[in-house]
């Protein structure tokens, strides 16, 4: 029974992404994390009702969680993204580089910024 619960809730939850994000990039591979986190992107943005502003980061905070799982898997990438969600709007904006996107002043931190210590292949 637990099972079929699983089931049928994973594929509800999949059923709600639009097809455009299945195969956004036109490869024929198919990434489950990368559909996942694009349900979040699309419409099950719970937080655009009520959000006010924009990102004062570059990239944005899901476009940089996104790289992060894409790079690093699920767990350095969620980690990666709980840490810039920490960070996001706080001393960073003092400390990291700004740089002019579509006509405003954001602070520049991405995926490369941050790995750093992680061990390339």
């Amino acid at each position: 029974m637990l099972r079929r619960m699983i089931l049928l809730l994973t594929l509800l939850l999949f059923s709600c992404m639009p097809a455009k994000t299945i195969q956004s990039d036109g490869s024929k591979s198919y990434n489950p994390l990368s559909a996942l986190i694009a349900i979040h992107e699309g419409p099950l943005d719970h937080l655009n009702a009520v959000r006010r502003g924009e990102c004062p980061m570059h990239p944005s905070c899901s476009a940089y969680g996104k790289a992060a799982y894409e790079k690093h898997g699920f767990f350095i990438g969620w980690v990666m993204t709980m840490d810039r969600l920490i960070r996001c709007g706080r001393d960073e904006l003092k400390h990291s580089p700004s740089v002019l996107i579509d006509g405003r002043w954001k602070c520049n931190d991405p995926v490369e910024g941050n790995d750093f210590w992680w061990n390339k292949r």
